[in-house]
């Protein structure tokens, strides 16, 4: 019977490299010259057995060697046919990331183990690379000072951070925010960086962010922070921040605008803890008068693309409540360092390279040994501040990580104690340590003399201390915390980058730039700034920034390989441009440019929607106890007054076709994006609002595909079948400003923002097509079933 195939019976690509490989490794043995090979049969047991009987008496070294010519030459034709059979070479045997360009012609590149090995496989005669001398530079490279004056040239109209040389070797840098900064590693590291933020470590340099400081009596500072933070989220002066043992996280509002527009953008806050004055207690005193009040300091950090803006705003509040006499306002210029450490092993990191003093306090050496490594930093209370001087982390370079570490059972409390450390707060302190006593160099020799190489260096009265604040950091949703990602915020003193910064590397976590940081708020479902924040001045620069970038781009690329917006139906390609979707949204013919748009605290969304769906005409704040605000301008009577403007405009509209009030047109909220089958929603994605009938049909069809695993979709020509008649312009009711596919969900995920007069009219439909949407990214005509989530 014939083979059923062509092929059938010829040799395969594998059998050929397997007889190759089998012949190399065979050694030819020469075939017998005559005679019956019966009658020159052997004993068992050789020539011993035999009794050595005919061996020659002397051995002639030329004859042996001449009759044995062939098997010698077959031996040493194996030799180095086994040796050439090798597809890989030394350098070969490295994981990529540790391979160097160099390293296959410069030996000394290689680890000691491969060595040997590679200086087998380079040639003899191979020309070895001549060595660079300082005179070979020429005169004009060996003055002094040459390479700080070719950096500070390079500096020109950018800042660069201590790290900066070292981030340049091995990450794509961009120019931001006036910054030059890490963008992306240049390894493929997006998965592993993923893994490594929720299992690992994950290290990035936030030197970035700015600070400023504001000093003064704890009401005025009260006050001032009543005035430009978010009045609907917990005020960072309130007694659960104001003792300094956490910090805390709010938007900063300018103060000239009318709430709930004029937001700058999210801002920390730090307070100092207060120190207990010794031999306090009371004293006899014949002055009637009341003890001056006790000045606090406050320390803000910020982003740079608002900085500025958030420390006018501070600014403008002292100025209107004529407080420049108690209150005063310092803005730092690279006076602080930040490092974020995020991941399940973020505490082994920072235990192994943090080394606290002998005088360290003891409720902070108690605290700090109460540092579990395997719970992580998810087991340390959130925001929780540990204040501590260490000692240089070069002395103990490198880290040791504690392999052996047990858990502990005594859970961590924020105190104020712990928090405490007077020489990070001193400025004067920190201009004295802004540069190392002790150069690398110095530290090399001292370690050159130790005993037993490797050995930490014993610390001496003359090393530096150097105060530290670590911070607990949590980037999670607001609606849930089911994905948070957990990390540690060192912040140092200036002048200490590299040195930390080199520990840190050397602890085996993993270096990201600004999408790795990016990506840990796409996997939490958190808000990013600025990306998401669409009525805030950094979204503005951002959002130019990208268009000029995207659009340059799609202008370089023909016709023919560029989509076609304008056939697509998408009107802003390259904005999110929300001044049109809500004057859509609110079936406006102008747009809502001088209404100024602005997004709504996710508190009063949830209030809002809930009095619509009761029917209530007020909010809140009818319930509220406002006998102690003395004025509208009271925090929480604003938020009320907001909320309570909010419903009775929709009252007045009624869910008809009704002109939309002011207010109510204009505002937004975010909201998450969940693809009901497939699908990824992308940045710049539209979402479209669907009737009733539109919304039952599709609701009807998603679930009958998710039981049969069927794929839905409008507006493909084949394939999957059509979810409904395809949305006109007019439903476009959001944007998408955040969107991927998520790898701890294992399916696309998006933020978008939306209008809230849209989503108030989908809240009175019935409960299973309240959420239900369609979204459809701006380079194609797919639209896709999704659902929405209030974040």
């Amino acid at each position: 019977m014939g083979p059923k195939r062509p092929n059938d019976g010829a040799v395969t690509g594998a059998a050929l490299k397997r007889q190759r490989m089998r012949e190399q490794r065979t050694i030819a043995v020469e075939p017998s010259r005559g005679g019956n090979s019966s009658t020159h049969r052997t004993r068992p047991g050789g020539s011993a057995a035999s009794g050595n009987t005919g061996l020659p008496p002397v051995l002639e070294v030329e004859k042996f060697a001449q009759a044995r010519a062939f098997e010698i030459s077959a031996m040493q034709r194996a030799m180095k046919t086994a040796k050439e059979a090798g597809t890989q070479r030394a350098f070969q045997s490295l994981p990529r990331h540790l391979r160097r360009r160099a390293a296959s012609h410069n030996i000394r590149r290689l680890p000691e183990r491969l060595r040997a090995r590679a200086r087998g496989e380079v040639p003899k005669d191979a020309a070895k690379p001549k060595r660079v001398t300082r005179s070979m530079l020429g005169r004009h490279r060996q003055r002094p000072g040459l390479k700080a004056e070719m950096f500070r040239k390079r500096q020109m109209g950018k800042m660069w951070l201590e790290t900066h040389v070292w981030h340049a070797k091995r990450m794509h840098m961009t120019e931001i925010w006036g910054h030059r900064l890490a963008d992306r590693p240049t390894a493929k590291a997006f998965r592993a960086s993923y893994r490594a933020s929720q299992h690992g470590a994950l290290v990035h340099d936030a030197s970035y962010y700015q600070y400023f400081e504001l000093e003064g009596p704890l009401e005025d500072l009260q006050g001032v922070l009543d005035a430009i933070c978010d009045p609907a989220a917990i005020s960072p002066g309130s007694k659960r921040y104001s003792s300094g043992s956490r910090e805390v996280t709010a938007d900063v509002y300018d103060p000239e605008a009318t709430y709930p527009r004029g937001r700058i953008g999210p801002a920390t806050f730090i307070w100092k803890p207060e120190e207990p004055q010794e031999g306090a207690g009371p004293v006899a005193s014949t002055s009637t008068s009341p003890p001056p009040p006790s000045r606090r300091t406050l320390l803000v950090r910020v982003h740079p693309a608002v900085a500025r803006l958030a420390a006018l705003a501070a600014e403008k509040v002292i100025l209107e409540k004529r407080l420049g006499l108690s209150v005063a306002l310092r803005r730092f210029d690279n006076e602080f360092l930040t490092f974020e450490i995020t991941g399940q092993r973020a505490t082994e990191v920072i235990k192994a390279v943090l080394k606290p003093t002998n005088a360290t306090d003891t409720r902070t050496t108690e605290a700090w040994r109460k540092l579990d490594s395997h719970s992580g930093p998810a087991g340390v209370p959130t925001g929780m501040a540990i204040g501590v001087s260490v000692y240089d982390p070069r002395l103990s370079f490198p880290p040791k990580l504690d392999k052996k570490a047990t858990s502990s059972t005594t859970p961590l409390t924020p105190a104020s104690q712990v928090a405490a450390c007077s020489l990070f707060w001193n400025p004067k302190h920190r201009a004295s340590i802004r540069k190392p006593r002790y150069r690398k160099r110095d530290l090399d020799m001292r370690r050159a003399e130790n005993l037993v190489p490797g050995t930490a260096l014993a610390p001496l009265a003359q090393d530096d201390r150097i105060p530290v604040l670590l911070s607990q950091r949590t980037v999670a949703s607001a609606s849930t915390g089911e994905k948070a990602i957990y990390g540690w915020t060192l912040t140092v003193p200036a002048g200490w980058g590299m040195p930390f910064w080199s520990s840190l590397v050397y602890s085996t976590p993993r270096v990201g730039g600004l999408r790795e940081r990016s990506q840990q708020y796409q996997e939490a479902q958190a808000l990013r700034f600025p990306e998401d924040a669409v009525d805030t001045p950094g979204f503005a620069e951002h959002e130019t920034r990208r268009e000029a970038d995207e659009k340059g781009y799609w202008d370089r690329r023909p016709p023919a390989k560029r989509p076609s917006y304008a056939k697509l139906g998408t009107t802003s390609p390259w904005r999110v441009d929300m001044d049109d979707v809500l004057s859509k949204a609110a079936r406006r013919s102008e747009g809502l440019a001088e209404l100024k748009p602005f997004v709504l605290a996710r508190s009063i969304a949830e209030r809002i929607l809930k009095g619509a769906a009761s029917g209530r005409l007020v909010g809140a704040g009818d319930k509220m106890d406002t006998t102690d605000a003395p004025s509208i301008s009271h925090p929480r009577q604003r938020a009320a007054l907001v909320e309570k403007q909010l419903l009775e405009e929709w009252q007045a509209v009624g869910g008809g076709e009704a002109q939309i009030p002011d207010l109510l047109a204009a505002a937004m909220v975010h909201v998450k994006i969940t693809p009901c089958t497939r699908g990824v929603p992308q940045d710049l994605a539209l979402v479209y609002e669907l009737d009733v009938e539109q919304a039952r049909q599709v609701r009807t069809k998603v679930t009958a595909s998710v039981a049969g695993n069927a794929v839905l979709a409008t507006g493909e020509e084949e394939g999957p079948e059509d979810l409904c008649d395809r949305p006109k312009a007019e439903q476009i009711i959001g944007r998408v400003t955040t969107g991927s596919f998520s790898l701890s969900s294992g399916h696309g995920s998006g933020i978008a923002v939306i209008s809230l007069c849209r989503l108030l009219q989908m809240a009175s439909r019935p409960p299973d097509l309240q959420r239900l949407v369609l979204f459809r990214n701006r380079d194609v005509e797919t639209f896709r079933a999704a659902t929405l989530d209030l974040l």
